[in-house]
């Protein structure tokens, strides 16, 4: 809103795309936030799904800043969405342990 594309931009399938990543990835997120409490996810599962999520957020910020034809008032506000997630080996071990591995044959392939 702040900024919002120029006229040109409108027409640039590759710039809309990329501004189309970053609002999927916030009403995902919104959707996953709706639902904690419902389907009972764990913190652990919770934090780790949104590392992957700051990660993929912030490449596509980084892909919009780029944009030749990025403007100075887009390239400022996408320079404020990059972050750099938690990291945190524990959780992640965790998560890997009670909601990957766990998954371990559970699921067959039909022939």
């Amino acid at each position: 809103m702040m900024a919002p594309p120029t006229k040109g931009q409108q027409r640039d399938i590759d710039f809309l795309l990329t501004v189309g990543e970053l609002f999927t990835l916030v009403a995902y997120g919104q959707l996953i936030l709706e639902n904690v409490k419902q389907y009972k996810i764990d913190d652990a599962l919770l934090d780790q799904i949104f590392d992957f999520m700051v990660r993929d957020f912030s490449k596509f910020a980084l892909q919009l800043y780029s944009k030749p034809s990025s403007t100075d008032d887009q390239m400022s506000y996408c320079q404020k969405m990059i972050r750099k997630p938690v990291v945190d080996p524990e959780r992640f071990e965790k998560v890997w342990t009670e909601h990957v591995y766990a998954q371990k044959d559970v699921y067959e392939m039909r022939p």
